[in-house]
């Protein structure tokens, strides 16, 4: 394992921390625009139901309070490390079940899911290896 040194290890889990809340932040405009939605993983418009849209702002009310808790974590990023492993574990892991089901059903297109597994990946990537290199620094 390499070894980097304190700054190194705070300055990368502090942009670990920027870009999920970032990506968290740009989550939230599908949720609650239909046409967003629609835009980038297909269906229509008009099966914007009631219950739809009561899911979605649940959903959008859950994915902001994720977005200010990493915020919140990159003020004292070595002390708040271990949310880079809850956001990997359950909460990119259950977006990622959550679009193979919704891809084995037909309910989006193999094409559109795609996308979005290489940036959870990429993200999943670089949160577990923040971790990792921060560790030795973990009090």
């Amino acid at each position: 394992m390499p070894t980097v040194s304190i700054e190194t290890a705070t300055l990368l889990v502090r942009i670990a921390f920027f870009v999920g809340a970032i990506s968290d932040g740009l989550a939230i405009v599908p949720m609650l625009s239909r046409r967003v939605g629609v835009a980038l993983f297909g269906g229509e418009v008009s099966r914007n139901s009631d219950e739809y849209r009561f899911a979605m702002g649940m959903a959008a009310s859950l994915m902001a309070g994720w977005t200010l808790l990493l915020l919140w974590a990159a003020f004292s990023p070595i002390e708040r490390r271990d949310i880079l492993l809850l956001t990997v574990f359950p909460v990119v892991t259950g977006i990622l079940l959550a679009t193979v089901v919704a891809v084995r059903r037909r309910i989006i297109l193999l094409s559109r899911a795609i996308p979005l597994w290489i940036h959870l990946g990429a993200v999943s990537l670089f949160y577990v290896s923040a971790y990792a290199l921060s560790s030795p620094f973990a009090r």
